[in-house]
Formats: C-alpha cells, structure tokens, sequence
C-alpha cells in the first residue's frame, strides 16, 4: 500500500522527491545498490506510560516538548540532508501511530520490517545498514543491536539513556550484549545524568569483558541532547566533533563519504 502523507506530522519537512520515492517504491530508479542509515524517533510514552497533562509532560520531559522539541526539527531535517549528500539513502521511523506496542520486543519486530523494506529496494543494498538513535532512540539502537543480530553493519547510540531498563518483557539491552555482532561508536556527554558517566562506564566494561568492538567518546562540559535539540543543551564543539566521527564510522564500515570537521554542519544550520 502506497504511503500517505497528508495527515503526517513531519509532511511538510519531507521532500517532494522523497515523497514521490516513498509513495510509490519507485522500484524502477536503478541508483545502483548504497548502504542505508535508519534513524529512529520515539515518544515520551515509552517513559511516561501515555498522555498527561501539557505542563506536567513538559515539566518531566524538557527536551522533547515545547519550543526545544520546535528548535530539533531544523537539525533532524539537517541530518538527513547531509547523510543523503553523503551517499547514505536515509529514513525516518516513528512510534507515534503504534504507541501501544512500546516493548523492546515489538520494536525488534518493527525494526527488522523497516530493514526488510529497505533491503527490497533495488537501489538500496540491504546488506550494508547502519543503526543509529539519541536518547531514546539511541537505547532502541542498543535494543536492535542485542535483538537483531546480522542485520546491522555497525551501531551509534547518542546519549542512550535506561539501558539498564526494562521496557516491556525482554531484558534490558545492557543484559544482552553479548548478542552485538558489529561495531558501535557510542557519544556521550560527562554532565549527562541519564546514562551518567557511572552508566557508561559500566557499558564500557560490558564490552570490553565480551570482547565486543566498540569506542565511546566522552565530552567535558555536555550534557544531554546536546548534538542540538534545544539552543541551551547545544554545545558546537562536541556536536561538530561527534558529527566528523560519525561519518567517518560510517564511511568505514557501510561506505559514503567522511568529511572534515570543517566541512560538518554550520553552527547555523545546527541549531535552527
């Protein structure tokens, strides 16, 4: 069934050309086959437990309500931009339309369908897809990692708080590592609280003691969001930083290009 995009929240940030790919499955296009990034967004029901009161939401969770949720859409949109310049056919998956299947185990499921879909494009090459989320979306990238593996070529969870949660029936992510099949660059800020320096530190020796592939890079003075949710938790120097490495892991690993740190996002671009 074609997609529909009329009544979707992000309609109007969605290019023309994106649309037409994705309402379509324009299976004729013959790019040729290209790694794959899946990005990951999911709401405060996974927390929270369902709606509430606006002033009470936004009280619980600052980042993703009000203005600061307003000020991520520039950089989101920003991001995609510039991983597709890069070579990196991109999408975009939400929970908002599956709320009540918020358990790790559901989104395993989801997480694989949207790899399946990605990998019956022909100008896609299936093989070769990368994982990538903050916040929430970045423990949903250690969830998939832990569910899922042989999918994914490499991982990068940004400022992945609850690791160490359950959410729903399987263990937490942090009890399953063992499973990672694949390298993961993990981004972290030392003044974030959730996942706290001591939560790292703890993945940290996890891995090292399974032996899995992985390099966390920790910044002074950042906390969380900081790769540009809100203008307060911005902090250029770490984002442009975490940015560079990204791509350059990514380049690694699934293909594209690696710019330079120069070459990374304008600070006006970063923070809308």
């Amino acid at each position: 069934m074609p997609w529909d995009f009329e009544d979707h929240a992000w309609k109007d940030l969605i290019s023309p050309e994106d649309i037409q790919l994705y309402s379509h499955y324009r299976r004729d296009t013959h790019l040729g086959q290209r790694p794959a990034l899946l990005a990951i967004d999911l709401y405060n029901m996974a927390y929270a437990g369902g709606p509430g009161p606006v002033h009470e939401i936004a009280e619980e969770f600052p980042s993703a309500c009000g203005d600061y949720a307003w000020d991520a859409i520039e950089p989101t949109k920003q991001l995609f931009s510039m991983m597709r310049a890069r070579g990196f056919p991109a999408i975009y998956t939400t929970t908002e339309d599956r709320k009540d299947f918020l358990d790790d185990a559901q989104m395993a499921l989801d997480l694989k369908a949207s790899v399946d879909w990605l990998g019956a494009q022909e100008n896609v090459d299936g093989s070769r897809v990368a994982l990538l989320g903050h916040c929430m979306g970045g423990r949903t990238t250690w969830m998939g990692l832990v569910s899922l593996p042989g999918l994914f070529k490499c991982g990068c969870p940004f400022y992945s708080g609850n690791v160490f949660g359950k959410i729903g029936s399987p263990p937490p992510p942090a009890e399953r590592l063992a499973a990672i099949d694949c390298p993961v660059m993990g981004f972290f800020g030392n003044d974030d609280t959730n996942p706290s320096p001591a939560d790292v530190d703890r993945l940290d020796k996890l891995m090292t003691e399974l032996g899995k592939e992985h390099v966390f890079h920790r910044y002074d003075g950042t906390g969380h969001a900081f790769m540009g949710a809100s203008r307060e938790k911005f902090r250029e120097k770490s984002a442009r930083d975490a940015w560079t490495k990204t791509l350059q892991f990514l380049s690694k690993h699934i293909g594209g290009s690696a710019p330079a740190v120069a070459d990374v996002f304008p600070t006006e671009e970063l923070v809308g």
